[in-house]
């Protein structure tokens, strides 16, 4: 009987050595094979001009008068600096912000292209003093690399529902890598 129980022991505590065994080799091979992200980045400053405009919509029948459309707009002006950690060139493919609306909802916004950017500071010349270099598509950045410049966002919004905001983030997309996704904490905190 006493047999037994030392075989019993015995047989446990093998059980539990190679239990022990296996745990650390995995967590070994866990803490060895990750690997950092292979950019960082943030967004530098974010500065926000709401557009509201007026048009007269033409006069109806018979003479009667048209009425007046309000149109709300905001266009949101991102600083956005980011480097690459890695061994190997980063190209960068797109970019987009995402704001979480006060009810939760979500909304996109693909940054403008190169030319609607340029277009912006001249359709409205209210943004001329945050006028700089655009974080362009298409770049490529190349091992520990930095990169910085202006990225413009358009939102149907107001800037009340803006400051209402659960969140923002704009996003970086590279070919062949993961998003790098920046965020922005709302309004108040």
């Amino acid at each position: 009987m006493t047999e037994e129980m030392n075989s019993g022991k015995r047989a446990l505590l093998i059980v539990l050595v190679a239990t022990v065994i296996v745990v650390l080799a995995i967590g070994i091979y866990v803490y060895i094979d990750e690997k950092p992200p292979v950019a960082t980045g943030q967004i530098v400053k974010l500065d926000i001009t709401p557009i509201h405009s007026e048009m007269r919509v033409g006069a109806g029948a018979q003479g009667v008068q048209g009425g007046t459309d309000t149109y709300d707009q905001l266009l949101i002006l991102a600083q956005v600096q980011v480097r690459n950690q890695t061994n190997i060139p980063l190209f960068l493919h797109d970019m987009w912000s995402n704001i979480t609306t006060n009810n939760g909802d979500q909304e996109r916004s693909l940054a403008a292209n190169k030319t609607d950017f340029q277009s912006v500071f001249v359709a409205y010349p209210q943004t001329a003093s945050f006028k700089q270099e655009p974080l362009l598509r298409d770049m490529t950045l190349q091992p520990g690399q930095s990169a910085q410049g202006l990225v413009i966002f358009h939102y149907p919004m107001t800037k009340d529902q803006w400051d209402a905001r659960h969140g923002f983030e704009a996003v970086i997309s590279f070919t062949h890598q993961k998003n790098l996704v920046l965020p922005w904490p709302p309004a108040g905190k």
